[in-house]
């Protein structure tokens, strides 16, 4: 109960602004963009359909994430940690029976997830290093391996109960932590998923639509779970190449990727892709796929002037301040300098870019400042139509 007297805190913010300022606000965006104020969900979808959003939605600002835990079911074997994200295990989506000590995810350890990977995980970052697959030592043990059920519903469902009371107006992203390509070669072992589709085209085949079907149950329940868009996590290159011909992706991964664009769109989702390194050569092929988004966490592997020549206008990317090149440098000028070309070159295309910071900066060394500044720049520079003179 307030009391008698007392002026709320949004009232106290709310009268010290202009009433002329108010109006012209108002009126900008009713008479100069030609429309009213934007939802989050709104901004990306203009922004993904390159159809003239208010400004560059931003991953921190507009996006709401859905996620899949493993069941509670499911638990290591006794030599090895469970490899699940360390954020399900602190909230407790997903709890692990064995209640060690509470500084376990701080530590290095060697861990297993339950397509049956072991992997030796850091106690810095979410992410690993795959030590082995249940499936490296020979094809043989394909007769008798099953891929996780991925039609449970209790694996989504505590991401659609807290979507539903906590994501606002926001675009809602359903996100597979690995998809089709990643899942095959942490099955099969990085030397093996190398070789593989040369040496063993039909068994590969045969495991990569097993992989797809299961990616297809996680798309339903993405959908039923409220998801806006789905994004794939495949990492296709290195630092100076893709790591397959774009022959050998049209045959065995152009096709599967259209069944998961298919059925998102069928269910009126978009449909992208996480991946790392220099990807020119498959691009136009991920475009052909059906994709309608291309995050990418260092845009200078490809090049942002190759992008823009490119691609730029024919799908949408989901842009980072490059972690290798710019961010790290934690320069202001830099990183300054970056974001206005990202707009310039990649997002004057009526929409088509959104401001996506690295998820894990600490990894990187990036300081709290930068991180702030990242986003301060995207609001000022970010806005459409955009202001060309202030960008060059």
């Amino acid at each position: 109960m307030l009391d008698k007297g007392h002026t709320p805190r949004w009232q106290i913010n709310l009268t010290k602004l202009s009433p002329v300022k108010i109006f012209l606000s108002a009126a900008r965006e009713k008479y100069v963009t030609g429309r009213g104020p934007m939802s989050r969900r709104e901004r990306v979808v203009r922004a993904l359909e390159f159809k003239a959003p208010d400004r560059v939605p931003h991953q921190k600002k507009d996006f709401w994430f859905l996620f899949h835990v493993p069941p509670r079911s499911w638990q290591p074997p006794a030599d090895y940690y469970p490899y699940v994200h360390p954020g399900m295990v602190a909230t407790r989506a997903w709890k692990w029976a064995k209640r060690p000590g509470a500084k376990w995810l701080q530590e290095d350890r060697i861990a297993i997830d339950e397509f049956g990977t072991v992997w030796k995980a850091s106690g810095r970052t979410s992410l690993g290093e795959t030590v082995k697959g249940p499936l490296q030592d020979g094809w043989r043990l394909l007769d008798d391996y099953r891929l996780p059920d991925m039609k449970d519903w209790g694996r989504f469902a505590q991401a659609a109960a807290l979507s539903k009371w906590l994501q606002g107006d926001r675009y809602r992203l359903g996100v597979d932590g690995n998809s089709i390509r990643e899942r095959f070669q942490y099955l099969r072992g990085f030397e093996n998923a190398m070789t593989d589709m040369v040496l063993h085209p039909d068994e590969s085949a045969h495991l990569l639509d097993m992989i797809t079907d299961m990616t297809l149950d996680i798309v339903e329940n993405f959908h039923k779970a409220g998801a806006d868009g789905f994004m794939l996590v495949d990492d296709w290159g290195s630092q100076d190449r893709a790591l397959i011909s774009p022959r050998h992706f049209e045959q065995f991964f152009l096709p599967r990727y259209r069944r998961v664009t298919r059925r998102c769109h069928e269910l009126g989702m978009h449909c992208g892709m996480h991946s790392c390194g220099d990807i020119k050569a498959l691009l136009p092929l991920m475009i052909e796929a059906g994709l309608e988004f291309i995050q990418l966490d260092s845009p200078e592997m490809c090049g942002l002037d190759w992008l823009a020549q490119n691609v730029a206008g024919k799908i949408c990317i989901f842009a980072a301040v490059d972690i290798q090149q710019v961010y790290p440098t934690n320069d202001p000028a830099m990183v300054e300098r970056y974001v206005k070309d990202l707009i310039l070159k990649l997002g004057d295309h009526n929409g088509g870019l959104v401001g996506w910071p690295y998820a894990e900066p600490w990894v990187i060394e990036v300081g709290v400042k930068t991180v702030r500044l990242e986003e301060k720049l995207f609001r000022k520079y970010g806005r459409y139509p955009l202001d060309l003179a202030a960008l060059k």
